[in-house]
């Protein structure tokens, strides 16, 4: 008969304790929370109004206006007048923008229509295809 010797389970080992997150860069804790008013799922016919920075993922068949921030999401459709302090468009917008500061097309973006802003940023891949008209700053 042979013994065996019992073999020692090692203790288990307490996790470190979790470090603290590193801080968000100054932008990224600066950026305005979003609120979403129209989901990807959501189809709207009608006019839309909003005073806080809204995200619309939805299809939006009408005029929409906002006086915050306004971002139209990657699956974002509006198909009408867009009016806004400030638009990103990630989605695509057929209809005549007007925004009191800046208007930036994402590389995903696409506007078919006029744009009147004091700023317009296309990133590579955004496209405008439509009468755009830069406002000078008011100083």
């Amino acid at each position: 008969m042979i013994f065996r010797k019992k073999q020692e389970v090692p203790a288990p080992v307490a996790a470190p304790p979790a470090q603290p997150a590193e801080p968000e860069p100054a932008a990224a804790a600066a950026a305005p929370v979003l609120r979403t008013s129209l989901g990807p799922d959501a189809q709207v016919t009608g006019k839309l109004s909003f005073n806080v920075p809204t995200r619309l993922d939805g299809k939006l068949k009408g005029e929409v206006s906002a006086s915050d921030l306004l971002l139209i999401g990657r699956q974002g459709f509006v198909d009408g007048g867009v009016r806004a302090l400030e638009l990103i468009v990630e989605g695509e917008v057929h209809g005549d923008i007007c925004v009191d500061q800046r208007v930036e097309v994402a590389a995903s973006g696409r506007i078919y229509g006029r744009v009147e802003a004091r700023c317009l940023l296309i990133q590579p891949g955004g496209l405008v295809n439509g009468d755009c008209r830069i406002r000078p700053q008011v100083v």
